[in-house]
């Protein structure tokens, strides 16, 4: 390393960089790091805004004796898996089929006609499937009516053996777009020559498809999943808008149950507790998928 003193133009230049960065960096320390930094301590307390009591672990012993937290970890846990076959099956499904059409302008068309709702923010599909599963006047229980099934029509989210399925299955047909934007732009991506050279040897789609596609896929299977893993744990808007956990407890998760404590019964310490539960399983999940794909590289 040299021992050279730094030119005063250098120095300006440095000094230039730091003056850009540090008023970010500081809004990052202020409005992520500090809240985070302070909820893991409130986590401890009785708090309520106004005074905040050291009770030690009291909340989270109180969090894993709660049955209904023990519901919703087996409500999140089925979210979550079919969170991640939404995903991944039918995005991936549909960037295939996209790229396998022969003209250019079809392949532009069906790209953009995917691709378009996600302008459309999240919410007002969730308001489209609250209005579909209108248990007086809605689409389904019409459909159900007009094929002579109506002895299937039901309040679908306002019983409990139905409810969560109805939530899962909302978003019918689950084409993500930035899923399928992530899968259609590694397809189109890979190496025409390997692919033409199987077609060649007498390879099928089916096989081109597993043999060469999936492998090659594995980078963007990490992001999708990590991606979806983590929206999936985060959210509960969907919930609070179709069913508000309910009936009963039968669709309530952790998310929504943080959400309840801190801003409805103002126990901000307890709603602290299930949030700091949440980051925890987030960040050991994002290390478990890491180390999977990790390993199958090596």
């Amino acid at each position: 390393m040299s021992d050279k003193p730094l030119r005063p133009d250098r120095i300006r230049y440095w000094l230039k960089a730091y003056t850009f960065i540090v008023p970010s960096l500081l809004f990052v320390l202020i409005f992520l790091y500090y809240p985070m930094l302070t909820s893991i301590y409130h986590s401890f307390t009785d708090w309520n805004l106004a005074q905040a009591k050291w009770i030690g672990l009291d909340n989270y012993i109180r969090m894993f004796n709660d049955n209904t937290f023990r519901i919703a970890l087996s409500n999140q846990l089925l979210f979550t898996v079919t969170d991640i076959v939404k995903s991944i099956v039918f995005p991936l499904l549909a960037a295939e089929l996209i790229l396998s059409l022969r003209g250019t302008k079809l392949q532009y068309l069906f790209r953009t006609g995917f691709v378009i709702p996600m302008l459309i923010p999240g919410i007002v599909f969730v308001l489209i499937w609250l209005s579909v599963y209108n248990p007086s006047n809605g689409l389904l229980n019409h459909f159900l009516s007009f094929a002579g099934l109506n002895s299937l029509a039901r309040p679908w989210l306002g019983e409990s053996d139905t409810a969560i399925w109805a939530v899962i299955l909302m978003g019918f047909p689950y084409i993500t777009g930035l899923p399928f934007l992530i899968f259609l732009a590694a397809i189109a991506g890979f190496n025409k020559e390997i692919i033409e050279s199987a077609r060649m040897d007498g390879a099928k789609f089916r096989n081109i498809f597993l043999k060469i596609h999936l492998p090659l896929l594995a980078p963007q299977f990490k992001v999708v999943l990590l991606l979806t893993i983590i929206g999936s744990l985060q959210d509960f808007v969907r919930i609070i808008v179709l069913t508000g956990g309910g009936p009963g407890v039968s669709t309530t998760v952790p998310s929504l149950i943080m959400y309840n404590s801190a801003f409805k019964n103002s126990n901000y310490g307890y709603g602290s507790a299930v949030g700091i539960f949440l980051f925890v399983s987030i960040l050991l999940l994002t290390l478990l998928v890491s180390k999977i794909f990790k390993s199958e590289r090596e």
